[in-house]
């Protein structure tokens, strides 16, 4: 098993996330009661296990009271049994409750058939063992039948040196999230962290959205929109994918109804196999046939509502709550902007921050060899901390919309590939006002001469950097102005040995 710490949250509540495995990736070989046991979450052979049914019959808490492993000994009711284990009880069946009985998922399959130890009974199991501050729980799966699994829970017995608000919060955030593993386990447990683990931090929003889980994970996707939204980073443990859950938070809002339970129900349909359907191929069609509308209107929608985090919110036309979650990230400068390295994977996002300085209106053309279909883009005015109403622009029309920039401190173009596969879009994107936007193109340099190998140089009576056609000098002291747009264009398009570099960042919508 690989485990990992807790991420610190940024937010008003100084707390630890903390799901630290989510769908494991082998079936366990004994449970952390089983003499002998060898994973790393185990009882000690000293240890005296004890196990409470929850009064609603369907969870099995198993725990100590003496140890590294002892949780929280308080029995206010004096019955018994450890408040601590009861609230947590009374939380998992809470969990059940909302997932099963009123958003309809399906129940995780029970262990009863299991053979061996298998928790006392068909009761879900949760043991609750001491992670050292290295991770603070998991869903095990334990047995499948195909790729639908059972298995057990196994988390933090008491967040003793965690930063969770309290050990109330701690358990509500890992009985939502990890229990929610449990319920992909019954449809398809091959699915990619992305849908994994995004939609598990949706279902602790769906849950609880006190928690405030989602925003601590939100970050995770907003600082990197121009990732393909089915690509997860390598490696154990991935903002992205967890903050991915803002996508599934997104289709529940926008699109409504049993949307994410609709994909897990596509996604375990049939036999799985090399050809089987991954979740981002048979969202399209959920889209299309249960809720009438597309994949590449929901991801241009979700670009738009991006711009309404943070001190930018308005419930009224995005986020129920984007006050709460961080700014996108954005690139850009002055205008006239230029910049010949664009790069747009598929279905991903990216957002220009331009000043107007003085210009009444403005637009921004993309230019590309390549088929621009799939290019979609928003236009909005940033004045103060609101926006106007954004407009939507097809950014490589040869007569892009412009807006009124006359009073605007900034403006920002968000460009979204809505294509789900393919070669990523690039070309050149200039924004500045309608003529000088018109006389975008990635056209040769008269900085540039041929080198002695055919290749292309510098003119060595220049100083280099590129312009805007008709704009004037260029802005050297930017590092957008000091690109050349025909080594970058063409030399990615043509030659393909350039090797590509993001334009400066400034600060994102702060």
């Amino acid at each position: 098993m690989i485990g990992r710490r807790p991420p610190h949250r940024p937010g008003p509540i100084l707390a630890a996330i903390g799901v630290a495995l989510a769908l494991a990736p082998a079936p366990a070989a004994a449970r952390p009661d089983t003499p002998g046991a060898s994973d790393m979450w185990r009882y000690a052979p000293g240890d005296k296990v004890e196990s409470w049914p929850s009064p609603g019959g369907n969870f099995r808490i198993h725990f100590t009271r003496a140890g590294v492993n002892a949780v929280p000994l308080g029995d206010d009711d004096k019955d018994g049994v450890p408040d601590h284990v009861q609230r947590l009880g009374a939380t998992y069946e809470q969990v059940l409750a909302l997932y099963h009985d009123q958003l309809g998922f399906r129940r995780p399959p029970d262990d009863g058939a299991v053979a061996g130890n298998n928790g006392g009974d068909a009761r879900f199991d949760v043991y609750l063992l001491d992670f050292a501050g290295k991770a603070d729980g998991h869903f095990q799966r334990e047995q499948c039948t195909g790729s639908v699994c059972e298995g057990f829970m196994v988390q933090e017995n008491d967040f003793v040196g965690y930063a969770y608000a309290s050990v109330d919060i701690g358990n509500r955030i890992l009985a939502s999230h990890e229990f929610f593993h449990a319920v992909q386990a019954a449809y398809d447990i091959d699915q990619d962290s992305v849908v994994s683990e995004g939609s598990a931090v949706w279902a602790t929003e769906k849950f609880d959205p006190t928690l405030e889980d989602l925003e601590g994970f939100v970050p995770g996707y907003l600082s990197r929109p121009d990732r393909s939204l089915d690509s997860p980073i390598p490696g154990p443990v991935d903002p992205f994918s967890y903050g991915a859950g803002l996508w599934f938070e997104f289709l529940d809002e926008h699109v409504g109804g049993d949307v994410i339970r609709g994909l897990w129900e596509d996604c375990g349909k049939g036999a799985r196999g090399v050809d089987s359907p991954t979740w981002f191929a048979v969202l399209p069609a959920l889209l299309s046939r249960d809720h009438h509308t597309t994949f590449a209107d929901e991801l241009t929608t979700f670009a738009r509502w991006n711009l309404y985090t943070g001190k930018r919110a308005d419930a009224k036309v995005a986020w129920a709550r984007g006050g709460g979650y961080s700014q996108v990230k954005t690139t850009g400068g002055n205008a006239p902007y230029r910049d010949d390295t664009l790069r747009l994977f598929a279905a991903s996002s990216q957002y220009l921050r331009v000043s107007p300085e003085g210009r009444a209106r403005m637009t921004a053309l993309v230019v590309t060899t390549q088929d621009a279909a799939p290019l979609e883009g928003w236009l909005a005015t940033l004045t103060g901390d609101r926006f106007a109403t954004p407009v939507a622009f097809e950014p490589a029309s040869a007569q892009p919309t412009s807006v009124d920039t006359g009073a605007a401190d900034d403006l920002i173009v968000v460009l979204v590939n809505t294509a789900q596969t393919g070669e990523s879009l690039r070309g050149t994107v200039c924004v500045g006002s309608p003529d000088e936007v018109a006389a975008c193109r990635p056209a040769p340099s008269p900085d540039l001469a041929l080198g002695a190998d055919g290749g292309l140089a510098p003119d060595p009576g220049s100083h280099g950097g590129c312009a805007l056609a008709g704009v004037g000098a260029p802005d050297r002291s930017s590092p957008a102005g000091a690109r050349c747009g025909l080594l970058a264009l063409l030399g990615a398009l043509a030659i393909g040995r350039a090797r590509r570099r993001r334009p400066r960042a400034v600060p994102g919508l702060s």
